[in-house]
């Protein structure tokens, strides 16, 4: 006990030393754990981010081809509008051809 009295400031430096060594190693695994970490969330949010910018470019893409089957649709649209009219002068001129042919029917049967 007498040398830890004489040497009271030495075993001091010596113990806070030691305190703080074990403060640097248990810093250096956390730090490492922590480097670990960060790394896997790294990987995880590039892998999202790939994912992201080719949903992105798919968007992008689709959205480019909104006038183009815009104007396929219109081109449908009016094309659809010829020939609903064309049918229209087809049923037309076909009911004038009935009401043509069951005409000599009508002054033979009277109706």
């Amino acid at each position: 006990m007498d040398f830890l009295v004489d040497n009271a400031t030495v075993v001091t430096v010596i113990v806070i030393a030691v305190i703080i060594l074990a403060a640097i190693g248990v810093a250096a695994i956390a730090g490492l754990r922590l480097w670990r970490v960060v790394r896997a969330a790294q990987k995880r949010v590039s892998v999202v981010g790939a994912e992201l910018a080719a949903e992105a470019d798919r968007l992008s893409a689709a959205l480019a081809a909104m006038p183009e089957r815009q104007a396929e649709l219109q081109l449908a649209v009016v094309s659809l509008q010829g020939r609903v009219a064309a049918l229209g002068v087809l049923a037309h001129a076909a009911s004038n051809a009935s009401a043509v042919l069951r005409s000599p029917l009508r002054y033979l049967t009277g109706r």
